[in-house]
């Protein structure tokens, strides 16, 4: 239902007593994280975020008792970025470009949706409207007037901090949507189409049958499911068993599986090689392995990836323990990998490398499942 003013509920969870204001409240110090059993948690704050949802957002504060790595907070994170149909991006802590951030007290970090937008190849000024589909299809959107007027009006972050799901973070008041979503489902972005019609009272995309659709509008291409390959936060590709190219074999594993040249694979993306500052390898939100530029040739031969099947085309690389974080005893590893980001024109943020691990892989094998408990 459309609202005048943003309602913002803070869920408070012993009390059970839900608090309103009509502005959003600023994060404050969280008090420290209690040991708590990882089922209790993640269902306390699968109750709290649909709460939220329900009554138009968040506190945006940190979500200090769930784990990083509990697997229900791991599925559906892979939230798909569409412009006119042709997914673009992924929108999840990891696939992140380089974009300045602001962090608030008590350390939510959040993003402008301009320099997201940006970041990912699409000018602003380009824009008719952003939708933001939420749970059960609802969309809230954004004219690209209202962006372009209001720059610093339109945040969002995650939920908890640097992983979660990718949360609203503005009010609706005033919009000419001023239908409000919490959790962010999947984005599309309407440049040279035309803006889809948003149902004035159900808030949601109406498919032939009548009913709130979740299809995206002028959809065309495979849907991205594989590793994604960005430069300099553009995603130029993504890996598909069967459009690898026979140029990237190089023999087999003692396990007899096929082995592909990880340099080759972004040669066949057309990541010319020469410029290339750093890469990263990225596993789910966790950087697990950096290479300088000038690395890359060097260790070129045992740089390389198989793929695993039943993944959809994510791969597993062999990581030279010279990558990885530096741990006493380190040797080489096998990932599997949700990202591979290069950069050329830009540098990689300040994120501190992982160790691999089990939890590493799999966040990636989950992210892409959006079945929720």
């Amino acid at each position: 239902m459309k609202s005048s003013r943003l309602q913002l509920c803070t869920v408070v969870f012993l009390s059970a007593v839900v608090a309103c204001s009509k502005k959003s409240p600023e994060p404050t110090a969280h008090a420290a994280a209690q040991t708590v059993n990882p089922n209790v948690a993640a269902l306390a704050e699968a109750k709290a975020s649909d709460e939220a949802a329900r009554n138009g957002g968040g506190d945006g504060k940190l979500d200090a008792k769930d784990p990083k790595h509990g697997s229900r907070k791991l599925m559906g994170l892979d939230v798909g970025v569409f412009v006119d149909g042709v997914q673009t991006s992924v929108l999840r802590f990891g696939d992140l470009p380089t974009m300045p951030s602001e962090t608030l007290e008590g350390g939510a970090v959040r993003y402008r949706l301009v320099d997201y937008v940006k970041a990912i190849g699409v000018a602003p000024e380009s824009i008719k409207s952003i939708h933001i589909h939420g749970n059960n299809d609802r969309i809230a959107s954004v004219e690209g007037s209202e962006l372009l007027k209001e720059k610093n009006r339109f945040h969002f972050q995650f939920l908890s901090g640097h992983t979660g799901a990718a949360v609203v973070r503005w009010d609706t008041d005033g919009l000419k949507n001023e239908h409000v979503v919490h959790e962010i489902r999947k984005v599309t972005i309407y440049v040279k189409k035309a803006s889809p019609i948003v149902d004035a009272k159900r808030s949601c995309h109406v498919g032939p049958d009548g009913e709130c659709s979740d299809a995206v509008p002028y959809a065309s291409g495979d849907a991205v499911k594989g590793t994604r390959i960005y430069v300099d936060g553009k995603m130029v590709g993504f890996v598909k068993r069967r459009a690898l190219q026979d140029g990237l074999l190089m023999g087999t594993t003692a396990a007899g599986d096929q082995k592909y040249n990880v340099a080759k694979l972004l040669g066949q993306m057309g990541v010319d090689p020469a410029g290339i500052k750093a890469v990263e390898l990225v596993a789910g939100d966790d950087v697990i392995a950096h290479a300088e530029g000038d690395q890359i040739s060097t260790i070129a031969s045992e740089f390389f990836f198989v793929l695993p099947k039943h993944n959809h085309g994510k791969i597993r690389v062999h990581v030279p323990a010279g990558l990885q974080a530096q741990e006493p005893g380190a040797t080489d590893k096998d990932a599997l990998i949700s990202s591979i980001q290069v950069f050329k024109t830009t540098k990689p943020g300040h994120r501190d490398l992982s160790a691999i691990s089990e939890d590493t892989d799999l966040s990636v094998q989950l992210a892409s499942n959006t079945a929720r408990d």
